[in-house]
């Protein structure tokens, strides 16, 4: 990083700041009292400052907080939509598979009907054949032999006709007889296939049906899933966004007092100034460089004054002085003669020290240092050009050790920089 060395003019306004009358910076004891005054009244604003700081800071930390839940909650939601989506899959497969069981279900259930029809016909088949082989056996026990008839015909003197007629009947007859067992033997084999087809047709329904009820209660039981998933996850993500709008709600107005106890320190700050403001006048021919740099040895500019987002909390912010580098225990000297005239601690700020540089060309000039870890002059205190009034330090809103350096002309902020000539 570039380094901002000092300006060799401010050496040469040294002897003409230095020939000021120290006396000219003491007021009278009547402005004393009502600077003494002012300071407690300071001291209690800052007293509640700093308990509105603390309550700003933790409903900051809440609200971080309950953003970060929030978007752990709504990373669950996208989770659970993916979730969800997976189940409506397998939701619409185990629909599908459970329309073709209920197709094949339905051909199983017309295949067992055929069966059963085709096996009561045999049943009623082998019924029809079994009577007629009964009434056949019957018939022949009840004629005789056949042979025994055609020998009696003969006895009898029948012609041959009548016995050849009686011959063909006969034969004819066993015939009839040899083909009512057979289609007996082929009834009872056929009985036997549709009974067993029946067999199996019953068994694969029964498989089938149980198949059809697991895939019906796996898709309850998926919905029950999906639907519990929705609920809980809708339940949380609401809970967050509740707990975020009243984390942003307490932060909010923990904001609001903390500006006004502000507003209330900036207005005993103009006070203090205007109280020394009654400091007598002194004339340079220029201010450019007229301040020494308020670190003792080579430093540079790590943060200029101006507009930025916080480096904290992320917010745009009007950063109101020049961040310089300065490891801790660095040594901050005053930047001309001058009194200090408060020092405290705020949460932001950290330990400051506010140095009263009297009246330069009509203009009241005030140097704050910020971030303090140790003061080496008190209120109170005339300090000489160049003499140590605190040690560099990282306290209150700080991200490591370095000084936040502030001039005020007639209480404003200003970039200090071509005062002190960096």
């Amino acid at each position: 990083m570039r380094l901002f060395p000092r300006a060799a003019r401010r050496r040469l306004l040294a002897s003409s700041l230095a020939a000021v009358a120290v006396g000219g910076l003491f007021t009278s004891a009547a402005q004393a009292d009502h600077g003494h005054q002012l300071k407690q009244q300071q001291h209690a604003v800052q007293g509640q400052e700093k308990h509105a700081q603390r309550d700003l800071d933790g409903s900051s930390r809440q609200l971080i907080a309950a953003q970060q839940a929030l978007g752990s909650a709504v990373a669950q939601l996208n989770g659970a939509r993916r979730y969800l989506a997976s189940v409506d899959a397998r939701l619409l497969q185990a629909r599908a598979a459970h329309q073709a069981l209920v197709v094949q279900l339905q051909a199983s259930r017309a295949q067992l009907d055929q069966s059963r029809s085709a096996a009561a016909a045999g049943l009623a088949s082998v019924a029809s054949q079994r009577t007629a082989v009964r009434q056949s056996i019957l018939h022949s026990y009840g004629a005789g032999s056949p042979q025994m008839a055609v020998t009696q015909a003969l006895i009898d003197g029948t012609s041959l006709d009548d016995v050849a007629l009686q011959q063909s009947y006969n034969a004819a007859q066993s015939q009839l007889q040899a083909n009512t067992y057979q289609q007996l033997q082929s009834a009872q084999v056929l009985l036997t296939v549709h009974q067993q087809d029946v067999a199996r047709a019953t068994a694969r329904v029964a498989a089938q049906e149980q198949q059809a009820a697991a895939k019906v209660a796996e898709i309850l039981k998926l919905r029950t899933q999906a639907v519990a998933a929705r609920d809980r996850v809708a339940q949380l993500v609401v809970g967050r966004r509740s707990a975020e709008r009243a984390a942003a709600d307490a932060r909010a107005a923990d904001a609001a007092v903390l500006a006004r106890l502000k507003k209330r320190e900036i207005q005993i700050e103009k006070k203090i100034l205007a109280l020394a403001a009654t400091d007598p006048n002194r004339t340079v021919a220029q201010t450019s460089g007229m301040f020494l740099s308020p670190v003792a040895g080579n430093t540079y500019i790590t943060s200029p004054f101006g507009w930025r987002m916080h480096p904290i909390y992320h917010y745009w912010e009007l950063h109101n002085g020049d961040d310089l580098a300065a490891p801790c225990g660095t040594p901050e000297v005053a930047i001309a003669t001058g009194r200090v005239i408060e020092e405290y601690y705020n949460v932001a700020w950290g330990n400051r020290l506010y140095l009263d540089l009297g009246n330069v060309n009509g203009h009241n000039y005030t140097a704050i240092y910020n971030h303090i870890s140790a003061y080496r002059s008190h209120v109170g205190e005339v300090v000489g050009r160049g003499q140590t009034v605190a040690l560099a330090g990282t306290t209150g809103w700080s991200t490591g050790c370095h000084l936040h350096f502030t001039i005020m002309r007639d209480g404003v902020a200003i970039d200090p920089t071509h005062l002190i000539g960096m």
